[in-house]
């Protein structure tokens, strides 16, 4: 697996990566209608260009995309996983792991010593995965997805070294 920062011919693969996993995973916790209409073109939008220099992309590939991980560096409270998605057929792998652990391990040597991200309540193995690389959940909050009424937690790594260390 590579592990490699997004460039512009990596783009299609990210949206595509995207759409595809919030199809799977958000199926039910937010409206059918929002995934099919709405998400693909949310998504082409967001992904017609790569972010600018305030966000690290690192993709992983084996012959085609595995995963990737997309951080705003300067949220207000620290950098802020926006995206991490893992290609289905991927999973299991350590892809997830390895793409957290090189974002730390790039922040940390930035001078960051937290990262932190929201993932929605329902999202069982999300959750279970962030905590199995030991974030740590904070409390509900009512939150939106592109409008979408959901319920979310805040999940923070205190010590970027740690994670770092996972890869």
């Amino acid at each position: 697996m590579d592990v490699r920062p997004a460039d512009t011919a990596d783009l299609t693969a990210i949206r595509d990566l995207q759409i595809a996993n919030w199809q799977g995973a958000y199926r039910g916790m937010v409206s059918d209608a929002f995934l099919e209409r709405d998400v693909p073109e949310i998504l082409a939008r967001k992904w017609a260009e790569l972010p600018g220099s305030d966000n690290l992309v690192l993709t992983a590939w084996d012959d085609d995309l595995a995963g990737f991980v997309a951080v705003e560096r300067s949220r207000p409270g620290g950098p802020y996983v926006d995206n991490l998605h893992v290609a289905e057929v991927a999973r299991g792998r350590g892809i997830g792991r390895a793409l957290m652990a090189e974002a730390a391990r790039i922040l940390s040597a930035e001078g960051s010593r937290t990262l932190w991200l929201t993932v929605i309540r329902e999202n069982a193995p999300t959750r279970a995965f962030y905590r199995g690389i030991g974030g740590i959940e904070g409390p509900e909050q009512k939150d939106f997805l592109y409008g979408q009424g959901i319920v979310s937690l805040p999940v923070r790594w205190d010590d970027l070294s740690a994670l770092a260390a996972l890869r």
